[in-house]
Formats: C-alpha cells, sequence, structure tokens
C-alpha cells in the first residue's frame, strides 16, 4: 500500500492557505493540491509532512505545529494522513520544485482544485470538531466513476 502525507498551513487568521499547483501524478496536473508527499520506508507519517512542506515551500515547520485530522485510504491502494497547521508561516511559502506553490485568499479558492479539497478544507477549518482521533474516511472502487 502507498502511504502519503497533505497538508493545509493556514495563515493564522484563517484567510489564507497554501496550496500547490501540480504537475504529477498526471490525473492531479493541473489542479492545486495541499502540499504533501510520499512517506518514505520506516519515516513516521508526521515526519513527512514536516520534511515535504519544507522541500516543497522553503518554509521549516516542527511536528507540533500540525495536527493529524483525516486519513483517507483506500484498501489495497493508498492511504493518505491529511494535516493543517496555523501560522503566518504561509506568508513565507514560496516555489522550490516544478510546482508552483500559492498563498490563496480562502474567499477565491480555485475552482481547478482536487475535487475533496472542497470538503476537506473547511473540515481543516472547523473550530468545533474533536480531531483527538483524525476522522477515518474509506473510498470505494466504483468501476462507474472510471472514465
Amino acid at each position: 500500500m502507498k502511504k502519503y502525507v497533505t497538508g493545509f498551513l493556514f495563515s493564522k487568521d484563517a484567510s489564507h492557505v497554501v496550496l500547490i499547483k501540480k504537475i504529477n501524478p498526471q490525473w492531479q496536473n493541473g489542479l492545486f493540491n495541499g502540499v504533501g508527499g510520499k512517506i518514505e520506508t520506516n519515516e513516521a507519517s508526521i515526519a513527512a509532512m514536516v520534511r515535504e512542506f519544507f522541500e516543497e515551500t522553503g518554509v521549516t515547520t516542527q511536528s507540533a505545529d500540525w495536527t493529524h485530522y483525516a486519513k483517507i485510504y483506500r484498501p489495497n491502494g493508498y492511504d493518505v494522513d491529511m494535516y493543517f497547521a496555523y501560522s503566518d508561516l504561509a506568508f513565507s511559502a514560496k516555489t522550490i520544485e516544478q510546482e508552483q506553490v500559492h498563498i490563496i485568499d480562502l474567499t477565491q479558492l480555485p475552482r481547478n482544485i482536487i475535487p475533496n479539497l472542497q470538503w476537506l478544507i473547511p473540515l481543516a477549518l472547523d473550530k468545533q470538531a474533536d480531531f483527538s482521533n483524525p476522522v477515518l474516511l474509506q473510498e470505494i472502487a466504483d468501476e462507474r466513476l472510471k472514465a
């Protein structure tokens, strides 16, 4: 099973979020997503989040900055740990690799985002949610959705 992390760094006042315009994988090309990537062998999920965020944005965060709020998985497929953090370091994020980093006003989210970000971002922002245990979401393999 492939394991990944994705994170959303929000500004302290929750008015902006750091997103990355994807090139790879191909199905994400041209879409905005959170910042993240693969969890390396023997690497803790939170360590992967800190590492990936630095590699892709140049912003140094600490494990304690991030809240693990959801896990999305598909049996025999993939497992994605979702994180969020609040810091004005969001405004320091910059493009480091090929994929462009953007600081997005939350009132103006682009239309070309990964579809589940339409609910994953508001979920991360929900101040009434208890994330002491991450929300567990199992995706289904539905042949009708493949086009």
